[in-house]
């Protein structure tokens, strides 16, 4: 049985140190006026690209667009984004099981699983072709950003076999999400997830009617209640449809963290990535029908969210009233955040801390 959408108590953004509030720089567009208070940091093509990665608020809502006119008064806040390589090196530590038949490996954010995914190159099936010998066989995916358990087969056999048990939901996968809000502590959504729109890298569904309209279940369990603003749930998918968990905990009212497609983009906290991860996974070898459990804790971007999380509360969060004033002419500088210190997270973010399917 659906449930019916939440109507939760709503946190305000609030600015940290690096924020700035456009003045006479009214009708410039984001893009270069990011590069131009960076004094050439980076360039107008690589602030483009971190947008794209969600690097930005205005007035505490993820902007992507870098041609977005800004207006006085806007508050701007640009998170610069790590340094995270291009190409993922293969590390042992991820191998989670390997034999003749099969491999599992623990994803890491922000790699896709094979060349389609967003049209980019790099992926973790060239990562393993270049580790192993052989055939290196993906039978399932996850979005680029979902961190977790990935299985790949070997033989054409034990493909064949693996991507049957997915199809027919005989294997089961247990996923964790930080969530905003505090969801009931347990329950089942159901609804039919129609596709609205197509193209590589861009395909979006949500629950609708239709022809082709496909049942989608999901049923979670709240492990943790973090602060004001957000849950830890433990979610069990009953079937297997793209972005299912992401639209569900959307449309009741409690977007996954760090989710600028389904998500209203208002976090309390700043994510670049949903914070969804493939936990566990359990499924009959291929080859001896013995059956394998495999379990991959979440990477540390969750733990720095739940840190920062249980810092942000009701209180001292930003206000219109409290909104810095725009900068004038001859003095340009950091927003005030007025009150409590930024919230802290991620080890990524530079002179201030930030927070951080199918």
């Amino acid at each position: 049985m659906a449930v019916n959408k939440s109507k939760e108590k709503v946190a305000i953004w609030k600015p940290g140190p690096s924020a700035r509030v456009v003045g006479i720089e009214a009708g410039s567009d984001l893009a270069h006026f990011i590069a131009e208070i960076g004094k050439g940091e980076l360039s107008v093509r690589a602030v483009r690209r971190a947008l794209d990665q969600g690097a930005c608020r205005i007035n505490g809502k993820v902007e992507s667009f870098g041609s977005r006119k800004l207006q006085r008064g806007d508050v701007v806040e640009f998170f610069i984004p790590s340094q995270h390589q291009r190409d993922h090196d293969f590390e042992p530590r991820r191998l989670l099981h390997e034999d003749a038949h099969l491999l599992a490996y623990d994803k890491p954010p922000g790699l896709p699983v094979t060349p389609d995914d967003g049209g980019r190159k790099w992926n973790l099936r060239a990562v393993l072709q270049k580790q192993f010998d052989g055939t290196i066989i993906p039978v399932h995916r996850l979005d680029a950003d979902t961190s977790g358990i990935v299985v790949f087969a070997r033989t054409q056999a034990a493909a064949r076999a693996l991507e049957d048990d997915f199809r027919e939901h005989r294997i089961s996968k247990t996923y964790l999400s930080l969530v905003r809000g505090h969801p009931r502590e347990t329950g089942e959504y159901r609804s039919y997830l129609v596709k609205v729109s197509d193209g590589k890298g861009q395909e979006r569904w949500r629950s609708g009617r239709g022809e082709d309209a496909r049942e989608a279940i999901t049923t979670w369990t709240v492990t943790e209640r973090i602060g004001t603003f957000a849950s830890l749930v433990k979610v069990v998918p009953k079937t297997g449809r793209h972005h299912q968990i992401r639209i569900h905990f959307s449309e009741m009212g409690h977007p996954i963290y760090g989710d600028r497609i389904h998500g209203d983009r208002q976090d309390p906290i700043h994510v670049t990535r949903h914070l969804l991860h493939a936990w566990q996974l359990t499924l009959a070898h291929p080859d001896s029908g013995v059956a394998l459990a495999l379990e991959t804790p979440y990477p540390n971007d969750f733990a720095l969210a739940v840190a920062a999380l249980r810092k942000v509360t009701g209180r001292g969060l930003l206000t219109r009233a409290d909104r810095p004033r725009a900068m004038s002419k001859n003095k340009a500088g950091g927003a005030k955040s007025g009150g409590k210190k930024a919230t802290p997270g991620a080890k990524s973010a530079p002179k201030r801390s930030r927070p951080p399917r199918r």
